[in-house]
């Protein structure tokens, strides 16, 4: 009998990590993959990121309009009630065998919170990570382990920290990232091939890719800290390719300083949305990343990437030593960005540096995984281990 697993995407950073997973269950006999998709992948604003969902030819079994156009804490917290809403009638009319959700975004838990009261077992990709930066990703990822019944930890330490939560040991796999999938399965694109992808104009330039999210705990300084940012970066002489930021409260104020700062320096291109080989490659020839994005502490390491991570977003979060850390002061910006652009030294170092995030075969470790998990009443059954020997 085939088993349908539904995985649920709410923005293009976390569909990319689950792309390689939702290709190695689609082509596993015995499986069958579908996508919810909701959340800024369905805005034009956010580049209508459903369509590399389309192109990738994946079955999307739902789409859920969720995104308010509004940059407060309680627009985010709407948005994720009409995601509960709207998952709550799909799994009322068609019940998946799994459903599979990622980290710690809103989309994770109402996912987990819709199957748990259908029934339906859950399983998270990503339990267990964990940072000392006070936002409230820790705490959703933390609250979604518990509503799951099958983990796909990306460390060692992660998997510990599931125990100490309380999860029996059986649950408990851990897998790796499966981000770093993508980027030994994404081809190669010469240097000039993707400065004409990107319509760059930069002739083989060195460039910095600027990724910044605001933080909940923060986010009232969000254009504060970004034009700190900016103010250094202008200074470097570097190139410049700056993502759009994800839809956390205080995005539109960082939006608008990254449009402020394309305007007053040609050397920035912004962008909303890059398909997924033009993305990697991106990183791949960058000299530096900069910003606070979860790719320069999980995938950078395995490019060889150096990374500025700038702000409390990510502080203590398990990392290799491709990153600097630093505040948002313009001196202890712009000294880690010379460390990291033009150190040979440290540039080196990174370059040879060992991630604790896996070794690229995620994927298929996940497809397995789910091929021989019997859904019984032992795995519905969740227990809480007090003591272990």
């Amino acid at each position: 009998m085939t088993k349908r697993i539904v995985f649920l995407t709410g923005i293009r950073s976390e569909y990319d990590i689950l792309a390689p997973v939702i290709g190695a269950v689609q082509n596993r006999d015995g499986l069958e993959a579908g996508i919810i998709v909701t959340g800024a992948h369905l805005t034009a604003r956010h580049g209508h990121s459903v369509r590399q969902i389309e192109a990738d030819g994946y079955p999307i079994v739902a789409q859920i309009e969720s995104l308010l156009t509004s940059d407060s804490l309680s627009g985010r917290v709407k948005g994720a009630a009409l995601q509960l809403i709207g998952m709550s009638d799909l799994f009322a009319r068609a019940r998946p065998d799994f459903l599979v959700v990622m980290g710690d975004r809103e989309e994770s838990i109402t996912g987990a919170m819709a199957a748990l009261y259908h029934h339906i077992p859950v399983v998270h990709i990503g339990g267990g990570d964990h940072a000392e930066d006070g936002n409230v990703d820790n705490p959703v990822r933390h609250a979604v382990s518990k509503l799951a019944h099958l983990h796909m930890a990306t460390t060692r330490l992660s998997g510990q920290r599931l125990r100490a939560l309380g999860e029996e040991d059986w649950r408990i796999h851990v897998v790796g990232a499966s981000g770093l999938d993508r980027l030994t399965s994404t081809p190669n694109l010469a240097r000039e091939q993707l400065d004409a992808a990107l319509m760059s104009g930069w002739d083989g330039a060195d460039y910095a890719v600027l990724l910044y999210h605001p933080t909940i705990t923060d986010f009232s300084a969000a254009r504060a800290h970004m034009a700190s940012i900016c103010g250094v970066l202008e200074e470097s002489g570097l190139r410049i390719a700056a993502m759009a930021p994800n839809t956390d409260p205080g995005s539109d104020a960082v939006a608008a300083e990254l449009h402020a700062f394309a305007a007053r320096c040609d050397r920035v291109r912004l962008f909303s949305f890059l398909e997924r080989e033009v993305f990697v490659n991106l990183l791949r020839h960058a000299r530096v990343m900069v910003g606070n994005s979860s790719s320069g502490i999980v995938e950078a390491p395995t490019l060889g990437l150096p990374v500025v991570n700038i702000g409390l977003r990510q502080r203590g979060r398990e990392h290799a030593s491709n990153v600097i850390f630093t505040d948002y002061g313009t001196e202890d910006i712009g000294n880690a960005l010379r460390r990291a652009a033009f150190d040979e030294a440290f540039r080196a170092e990174v370059a040879r540096c060992e991630t604790p995030y896996g070794d690229g075969r995620t994927s298929d470790r996940i497809a397995d995984i789910l091929a021989r998990t019997e859904i019984d009443a032992r795995l519905m059954h969740k227990r809480f281990v007090m003591e272990r020997q």
